[in-house]
Protein backbone atom coordinates (compact mmCIF):
# COMPACT_ATOMS: atom_id res chain seq x y z
CA UNK A 1 0.00 0.00 0.00
CA UNK A 2 2.63 2.40 0.35
CA UNK A 3 4.42 2.20 -2.28
CA UNK A 4 1.17 2.44 -4.41
CA UNK A 5 0.61 5.84 -2.28
CA UNK A 6 4.08 6.93 -3.51
CA UNK A 7 3.33 6.44 -7.43
CA UNK A 8 0.10 8.32 -6.58
CA UNK A 9 2.16 11.28 -5.30
CA UNK A 10 4.75 11.33 -7.99
CA UNK A 11 2.45 11.17 -11.46
CA UNK A 12 0.17 14.04 -9.66
CA UNK A 13 3.43 16.20 -9.55
CA UNK A 14 4.61 14.81 -13.70
CA UNK A 15 1.12 16.51 -14.48
CA UNK A 16 2.01 20.06 -12.87
CA UNK A 17 5.61 20.17 -13.52
CA UNK A 18 5.68 18.38 -17.45
CA UNK A 19 6.41 21.34 -19.46
CA UNK A 20 9.86 22.72 -19.41
CA UNK A 21 10.98 25.75 -18.94
CA UNK A 22 12.32 28.24 -21.99
CA UNK A 23 15.48 30.76 -22.95
CA UNK A 24 15.90 33.09 -26.16
CA UNK A 25 17.13 35.63 -27.43
CA UNK A 26 16.05 38.36 -30.01
CA UNK A 27 17.93 40.92 -31.80
CA UNK A 28 16.75 44.26 -32.88
CA UNK A 29 18.68 46.42 -35.23
CA UNK A 30 21.70 45.74 -37.09
CA UNK A 31 25.03 45.31 -35.74
CA UNK A 32 26.80 47.74 -37.97
CA UNK A 33 27.97 50.54 -35.91
CA UNK A 34 25.64 53.05 -36.56
CA UNK A 35 25.93 52.00 -40.22
CA UNK A 36 29.50 53.21 -40.06
CA UNK A 37 30.86 49.29 -40.29
CA UNK A 38 31.17 45.86 -39.34
CA UNK A 39 32.67 45.20 -35.97
CA UNK A 40 35.96 43.78 -35.92
CA UNK A 41 34.53 40.94 -33.21
CA UNK A 42 31.31 40.03 -31.28
CA UNK A 43 30.40 43.31 -29.91
CA UNK A 44 27.97 41.11 -27.24
CA UNK A 45 30.67 39.44 -26.36
CA UNK A 46 31.29 38.71 -22.48
CA UNK A 47 27.89 40.16 -22.00
CA UNK A 48 24.86 38.03 -20.07
CA UNK A 49 22.15 38.06 -22.97
CA UNK A 50 19.92 36.31 -20.59
CA UNK A 51 18.57 34.95 -16.98
CA UNK A 52 19.90 38.50 -15.34
CA UNK A 53 17.68 39.46 -11.93
CA UNK A 54 16.04 42.10 -11.96
CA UNK A 55 18.63 45.48 -11.81
CA UNK A 56 21.49 43.37 -12.74
CA UNK A 57 24.12 44.76 -15.05
CA UNK A 58 26.56 43.26 -17.24
CA UNK A 59 28.72 44.78 -20.18
CA UNK A 60 30.43 43.52 -23.12
CA UNK A 61 34.07 43.03 -22.95
CA UNK A 62 35.36 45.39 -25.66
CA UNK A 63 33.99 49.07 -26.50
CA UNK A 64 34.16 50.27 -30.39
CA UNK A 65 35.44 53.08 -31.55
CA UNK A 66 33.71 54.63 -35.00
CA UNK A 67 33.44 57.90 -37.30
CA UNK A 68 30.07 59.89 -37.16
CA UNK A 69 28.23 61.54 -38.28
CA UNK A 70 25.74 58.68 -39.28
CA UNK A 71 21.97 58.35 -40.18
CA UNK A 72 19.30 55.62 -40.32
CA UNK A 73 19.49 53.85 -43.46
CA UNK A 74 16.18 52.55 -45.18
CA UNK A 75 15.33 49.42 -43.36
CA UNK A 76 17.00 49.95 -39.84
CA UNK A 77 15.18 49.12 -36.49
CA UNK A 78 12.85 52.22 -35.33
CA UNK A 79 15.19 53.71 -33.11
CA UNK A 80 18.19 52.99 -33.84
CA UNK A 81 21.90 54.46 -35.38
CA UNK A 82 19.66 57.82 -35.07
CA UNK A 83 21.74 60.83 -33.29
CA UNK A 84 19.55 61.89 -30.64
CA UNK A 85 19.73 65.14 -28.53
CA UNK A 86 17.71 66.23 -24.98
CA UNK A 87 13.80 66.62 -25.75
CA UNK A 88 14.90 70.53 -24.98
CA UNK A 89 18.49 71.77 -26.51
CA UNK A 90 19.76 74.79 -25.19
CA UNK A 91 23.52 74.02 -25.77
CA UNK A 92 26.04 72.01 -27.53
CA UNK A 93 28.95 69.79 -26.17
CA UNK A 94 30.27 67.41 -28.77
CA UNK A 95 30.15 66.60 -32.26
CA UNK A 96 26.93 64.66 -32.23
CA UNK A 97 25.14 67.80 -30.52
CA UNK A 98 25.69 70.05 -33.83
CA UNK A 99 25.59 67.52 -36.18
CA UNK A 100 22.34 67.89 -38.92
CA UNK A 101 21.28 64.41 -38.36
CA UNK A 102 20.51 64.94 -34.96
CA UNK A 103 16.69 65.08 -34.07
CA UNK A 104 15.47 66.01 -30.08
CA UNK A 105 14.51 63.00 -27.90
CA UNK A 106 13.21 61.16 -26.02
CA UNK A 107 14.31 58.08 -28.02
CA UNK A 108 11.68 55.76 -28.07
CA UNK A 109 12.19 51.88 -29.36
CA UNK A 110 9.42 49.71 -28.69
CA UNK A 111 10.60 45.41 -28.68
CA UNK A 112 7.59 43.33 -29.64
CA UNK A 113 8.73 39.96 -28.11
CA UNK A 114 5.70 37.93 -28.05
CA UNK A 115 7.55 35.40 -30.14
CA UNK A 116 9.65 34.80 -27.62
CA UNK A 117 6.60 32.98 -25.55
CA UNK A 118 5.74 29.92 -25.59
CA UNK A 119 2.00 29.04 -25.84
CA UNK A 120 1.56 28.39 -21.70
CA UNK A 121 4.49 29.78 -20.77
CA UNK A 122 4.82 33.07 -18.67
CA UNK A 123 8.61 35.21 -18.47
CA UNK A 124 10.75 34.68 -15.54
CA UNK A 125 13.74 36.92 -16.05
CA UNK A 126 13.96 39.44 -19.00
CA UNK A 127 17.36 41.03 -19.75
CA UNK A 128 17.70 43.93 -22.01
CA UNK A 129 20.58 44.59 -24.05
CA UNK A 130 21.63 48.20 -25.60
CA UNK A 131 24.52 49.37 -27.80
CA UNK A 132 24.83 51.88 -26.33
CA UNK A 133 26.96 55.09 -27.90
CA UNK A 134 28.28 58.10 -27.44
CA UNK A 135 26.93 58.88 -23.62
CA UNK A 136 29.15 61.00 -21.77
CA UNK A 137 27.54 62.00 -18.55
CA UNK A 138 30.49 62.57 -16.28
CA UNK A 139 32.36 65.06 -18.77
CA UNK A 140 29.54 67.08 -19.82
CA UNK A 141 27.09 66.71 -16.88
CA UNK A 142 23.98 66.66 -18.91
CA UNK A 143 21.78 63.85 -17.09
CA UNK A 144 20.01 60.84 -18.73
CA UNK A 145 16.68 59.34 -17.79
CA UNK A 146 15.89 55.73 -18.98
CA UNK A 147 11.68 54.57 -18.78
CA UNK A 148 10.94 51.33 -19.05
CA UNK A 149 6.70 50.99 -20.00
CA UNK A 150 6.84 54.73 -18.95
CA UNK A 151 8.34 53.85 -15.51
CA UNK A 152 11.61 54.99 -14.93
CA UNK A 153 14.19 52.54 -14.44
CA UNK A 154 16.85 53.46 -11.41
CA UNK A 155 19.54 50.55 -12.59
CA UNK A 156 19.07 51.44 -16.49
CA UNK A 157 19.66 55.44 -15.71
CA UNK A 158 21.96 55.06 -13.43
CA UNK A 159 24.02 52.88 -16.11
CA UNK A 160 23.73 55.14 -18.62
CA UNK A 161 24.72 57.92 -16.41
CA UNK A 162 28.36 55.87 -15.78
CA UNK A 163 29.23 55.34 -19.20
CA UNK A 164 32.31 57.71 -20.76
CA UNK A 165 31.78 56.90 -24.34
CA UNK A 166 34.03 60.36 -25.75
CA UNK A 167 35.52 58.77 -28.73
CA UNK A 168 32.25 58.27 -29.85
CA UNK A 169 32.87 54.44 -28.30
CA UNK A 170 30.05 52.03 -28.96
CA UNK A 171 29.61 49.05 -26.28
CA UNK A 172 26.93 46.82 -25.40
CA UNK A 173 25.62 46.31 -22.20
CA UNK A 174 22.50 44.48 -20.63
CA UNK A 175 20.36 45.28 -17.79
CA UNK A 176 17.93 42.48 -15.93
CA UNK A 177 14.02 43.62 -15.90
CA UNK A 178 11.80 43.10 -13.31
CA UNK A 179 9.33 40.64 -14.57
CA UNK A 180 6.53 43.27 -12.96
CA UNK A 181 7.32 46.06 -15.06
CA UNK A 182 6.43 44.20 -17.94
CA UNK A 183 3.21 44.28 -20.00
CA UNK A 184 0.56 42.08 -20.73
CA UNK A 185 0.64 42.62 -24.69
CA UNK A 186 4.84 41.47 -24.54
CA UNK A 187 5.47 44.52 -26.27
CA UNK A 188 8.66 46.43 -24.34
CA UNK A 189 8.95 50.23 -24.75
CA UNK A 190 12.37 51.70 -23.74
CA UNK A 191 12.39 55.72 -23.28
CA UNK A 192 15.69 57.58 -23.23
CA UNK A 193 16.06 61.27 -22.85
CA UNK A 194 18.35 64.03 -21.49
CA UNK A 195 17.76 66.89 -18.98
CA UNK A 196 20.30 69.48 -18.39
CA UNK A 197 20.84 72.04 -21.27
CA UNK A 198 20.00 68.38 -23.87
CA UNK A 199 23.53 69.47 -25.54
CA UNK A 200 25.07 65.75 -25.42
CA UNK A 201 24.56 63.50 -28.25
CA UNK A 202 23.66 60.13 -28.02
CA UNK A 203 22.68 56.83 -30.30
CA UNK A 204 21.75 52.87 -30.03
CA UNK A 205 23.36 50.92 -32.76
CA UNK A 206 20.93 47.81 -31.66
CA UNK A 207 19.51 45.92 -28.74
CA UNK A 208 18.48 42.34 -27.59
CA UNK A 209 15.88 40.66 -25.58
CA UNK A 210 16.79 38.07 -23.54
CA UNK A 211 14.03 36.01 -22.24
CA UNK A 212 13.89 32.90 -19.60
CA UNK A 213 10.07 31.34 -19.15
CA UNK A 214 8.40 28.78 -16.85
CA UNK A 215 5.17 26.99 -17.48
CA UNK A 216 1.63 28.67 -16.87
CA UNK A 217 0.46 26.59 -14.03
CA UNK A 218 -2.71 25.00 -15.31
CA UNK A 219 -6.23 25.39 -13.30
CA UNK A 220 -6.61 21.98 -14.09
CA UNK A 221 -3.48 20.91 -13.12
CA UNK A 222 -3.93 22.95 -9.82
CA UNK A 223 -7.21 20.73 -9.15
CA UNK A 224 -6.02 17.60 -10.07
CA UNK A 225 -2.98 17.87 -7.28
CA UNK A 226 -5.64 19.03 -5.05
CA UNK A 227 -7.70 15.84 -5.47
CA UNK A 228 -4.48 13.72 -6.04
CA UNK A 229 -3.42 15.10 -2.39
CA UNK A 230 -7.01 13.86 -0.91
CA UNK A 231 -6.32 9.99 -2.60
CA UNK A 232 -3.24 10.00 -0.91
CA UNK A 233 -4.36 11.39 2.20
CA UNK A 234 -7.03 9.23 2.39
CA UNK A 235 -4.71 6.03 1.60
CA UNK A 236 -2.26 6.93 4.26
CA UNK A 237 -5.05 6.88 6.62
CA UNK A 238 -5.99 3.48 5.48
CA UNK A 239 -2.62 2.62 6.18
CA UNK A 240 -1.89 3.75 9.07
CA UNK A 241 -5.34 2.39 10.66
CA UNK A 242 -4.64 -1.15 9.62
CA UNK A 243 -1.02 -0.72 10.91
Amino acid sequence: MKNFALSISISVLAVTLGSSAHASVLLYGTEDLLGTGPYPTDPTMGATLQGLTPNAVTFASQSFAHGYPFAPSAGDYPGTDQIYVGSVQTGAHDGYSVAAQRINGPQVITLDYSSLIPVGQQVSTFTLGIATDDFQFPVYGQPFTASINGTVDAALTTTLNSLDESGPITQFLTVGIDPTALEGNNILTLTIDEGGDGGDGWAVDFLTAGVTTTPVPEPADAGLLLSGAAVLGALRFKFNQKR
